[in-house]
């Protein structure tokens, strides 16, 4: 009873509750609006809760290696792991049926919100006296400007939730030698999403280098051994995510450096107006802008609740040797250094500013400190404004440079940012004057809680209004499998009005994805005839032949599209979605009577690309060398039998005659394939897809998947469990002995 009251009256308990509360006013008026669904916008509607609902039936019908339900079919790790497969959150929602999904996805979000209050509290609570400054630094973190905007990006928070952790584990190794904490919350934040990950142990490299420097951690042998090897233990323990996670991402040619001199050393001027407006002015949607640019989805926000950065620089004027204000001065450099921004995100050259959130943490941080010392922050407010001024010439001279480019997007948008900063400014320059610290703490408590609720509300309605999506219409494509059934897995493709990742909610392949990660091979094939594919496909399903040729049984119409002089045949006209039969699609395992050598394809156009595809197979010179004599006479199948099977796929050939089968499935070195129980060996042809030779006679033949890295990875996670439970075991027998 005792402990129970213990933790009622605990500050962490308070921190969790408050950031819950306020997380619930923010998420429960659109779960009221929607009946129960919560949805946003684009990549949240369309991305976000496809992908755990497939994710979830997938894991329980058995298809972890391989995923049938994106695309043409890609790695099953591969292509969810960023999406946060395997966190503790997403593993709330596989608890329960997968079309319940829609309905949870807003009380698990509310619940990462609370736990980023509780981690960030953990944090915060070392650095100040009163607790008090811990739990509002807590609500700075959980509610940033970096989070609302992030919204429709659900994924992300999952890290920002936990990211705390690591520095509290951190802090408690080296201050208080407590072991195995550390070594688990990198396993911890391994897991979530190994692509943050990576910036994480950059930022923390960081941290610890800081602190060494500062003297705000002493220097001792045995504790960086100690943290060297928690952290090789973590990476152990994460190895089965980690090693099939990045192998599979290393073939995605978005993950590129190709740096020179001015590109490593200078933003876009865009950029450097970007990070301004982040860190001075309240968050702006990602979709639909106020000003500089109508869309950014770099996640450029820095904004704390009420306060901005004003505080942290009120603190830094004031304390400019401590650790935490030269780490502010650090991380801001990065910011703006293009090459030094990239460490956290493997040096690739695209720009992304999506490890923001750790050094808000610190912002933060100095931010309460700078509350509790009663530092005054006239100065602050003061160079804040010098910065505004600065801001706005240069956005005038931006306009002048870059003549014919629009700039003001949404003046009323502008209008209710700049009102709230003005009040902001206002309200500081009061609150500054007064003497008493306590004082000063209860107002902005009391303004930071006003901010969040109105702008988390806010940025929910200008989402909700930038997506032109009905509540009623996004319930519709929800509920698409209840109305198109097939009787099997197979391909289809959708047209123009047709929302993406219609295959992940009706367990087909969907030539209309909407998934940054696919096999690499695929990117190749795209390239090859010419479509430049970002961050979704959209083939279009007028381009006959290359339908028929990617093996698209099934067109999808919706909506008022009318695709009826495309000859393809009406099956099923379900209202709103009418399902045509394409009668000359490629049945999986298919043959061509013609080749042609890769270098004459590539010089080829398109149109005479799309019709090589379909009556000839691309080989490279040793394939054609080897395979040549399969092409002397015309090949027939007296049967020919094909499904797509958990994890693989499955074929029954009957042929006159030796020959080359192909599968329009992306290449990938996971696979194997065995004709007759006999294993043969897998070409790469049509610059990604897939071929094996197969006899004269019947081939029954299967093909099996297995992610390249799986293997070691699963190895190197079982032995690092066990040094882990033999190093708890030990250290918690040492302190025992201790005491």
């Amino acid at each position: 009873m005792k402990k129970l009251k213990k933790i009622l009256k605990s500050n962490a308990l308070k921190a969790f509750l408050l950031s819950f509360l306020l997380g619930s006013i923010i998420i429960l008026p659109n779960i009221i609006k929607g009946n129960g669904i919560y949805s946003l916008i684009a990549d949240f509607n369309v991305q976000q809760i496809p992908f755990n609902k497939i994710i979830n039936e997938s894991i329980k019908e058995g298809s972890v290696l391989w995923t049938w339900y994106n695309e043409l079919g890609s790695s099953f790790i591969g292509s969810f792991s960023f999406y946060n497969l395997f966190s503790i959150f997403n593993i709330i929602g596989y608890l329960f049926p997968a079309s319940w999904f829609e309905y949870l996805v807003g009380p698990i979000f509310i619940l990462k919100y609370a736990i980023a209050g509780l981690t960030s509290y953990l944090f915060l609570k070392r650095y100040v006296k009163d607790k008090r400054y811990a739990i509002l630094g807590s609500l700075l973190y959980s509610f940033s400007g970096f989070q609302l905007t992030n919204m429709m990006f659900y994924h992300f928070h999952d890290v920002v939730a936990l990211f705390p952790l690591i520095l509290y584990a951190l802090d408690k190794l080296v201050y208080e030698n407590k072991r195995f904490l550390f070594s688990f919350t990198v396993f911890l934040l391994a897991i979530t999403n190994f692509f943050f990950f990576i910036g994480v142990v950059v930022f923390v490299i960081l941290y610890y280098m800081v602190k060494i420097i500062t003297k705000s951690y002493e220097f001792k042998l045995k504790t960086f051994f100690t943290i060297l090897f928690e952290s090789i233990l973590g990476v152990g323990l994460a190895a089965v995510v980690l090693m099939p996670s990045i192998l599979f991402t290393m073939t995605n040619p978005r993950v590129s450096s190709s740096w020179t001199l001015v590109t490593s050393l200078r933003h876009a001027t865009n950029n450097y107006l970007e990070i301004l407006r982040g860190a001075l002015f309240p968050p702006e949607i990602m979709s639909y802008r106020a000003i500089i640019t109508e869309h950014n989805y770099q996640s450029i926000e820095l904004f704390l609740p009420f306060i901005g950065l004003i505080l942290g620089c009120a603190y830094f004027l004031k304390n400019p040797k401590k650790w935490d204000s030269i780490f502010m001065l650090v991380l801001v450099i990065i910011m703006c250094i293009p090459i030094l921004n990239s460490m956290f995100f493997s040096f690739t050259i695209t720009y992304y500013a999506r490890w923001f959130y750790m050094a808000i943490l610190i912002f933060s941080l100095t931010s309460i400190k700078c509350l509790e010392e009663n530092i005054r922050f006239k100065k602050a407010i003061i160079i804040n404004v010098i910065l505004v001024l600065i801001f706005i010439v240069g956005c005038f001279v931006y306009t002048k440079l870059f003549k014919g480019e629009q700039f003001f997007y949404d003046k009323n948008y502008l209008m209710v940012m700049v009102i709230s900063y003005a009040i902001s400014i206002i309200s500081l320059f009061i609150i500054d004057s007064f003497k008493s610290s306590d004082k000063k703490l209860k107002i902005i408590y009391i303004m930071v809680i006003i901010w969040i609720c109105f702008w988390g509300n806010y940025v929910t309605y200008k989402y909700k209004m930038a997506s032109g999506v009905s509540n009623a219409d996004y319930k519709e494509y929800l509920s698409i499998s209840d109305k198109v059934t097939l009787d099997k897995i197979t391909r289809f493709n959708s047209s123009l009005s047709c929302n993406y990742n219609l295959g992940l909610l009706t367990k087909n392949g969907d030539l209309k994805a909407f998934n940054s990660n696919i096999n690499g091979s695929l990117f190749e094939f795209y390239n090859s005839i010419g479509y430049d594919r970002g961050v979704s496909t959209d083939l279009g399903v007028g381009d006959k032949r290359l339908n028929d040729f990617l093996g698209a049984e099934y067109i999808l119409s919706c909506g008022s599209d009318d695709i009826s002089y495309l000859d393809y045949k009406l099956k099923e006209d379900y209202g709103t979605f009418k399902l045509y039969y394409n009668d000359n699609y490629k049945k999986q395992g298919f043959a061509v009577d013609k080749y042609l050598l890769d270098k004459d394809f590539d010089i080829l156009n398109y149109d005479e690309k799309i019709e090589v595809l379909n009556n000839s197979v691309i080989l490279n010179k040793n394939q054609i060398n080897k395979y040549k004599d399969l092409f002397d006479k015309e090949t027939k199948y007296k049967s020919h039998e094909f499904s797509y099977v958990n994890n693989g796929m499955k074929s029954k050939i009957t042929s006159n005659k030796e020959a080359l089968a192909i599968y329009t499935v992306p290449y990938d070195t996971g696979w194997s394939a065995y004709v007759n129980n006999k294993k043969v060996k897998i070409e790469q042809v049509d610059n990604g897809f897939m071929a094996i030779k197969i006899n004269e006679g019947e081939n029954d033949i299967k093909f099996k998947y297995f992610p390249r890295g799986l293997k070691e990875g699963l190895i190197i996670s079982g032995i690092s469990l066990l040094i882990f439970i033999i190093y708890v075991i030990l250290y918690l027998r040492g302190s025992r002995c201790k005491s």
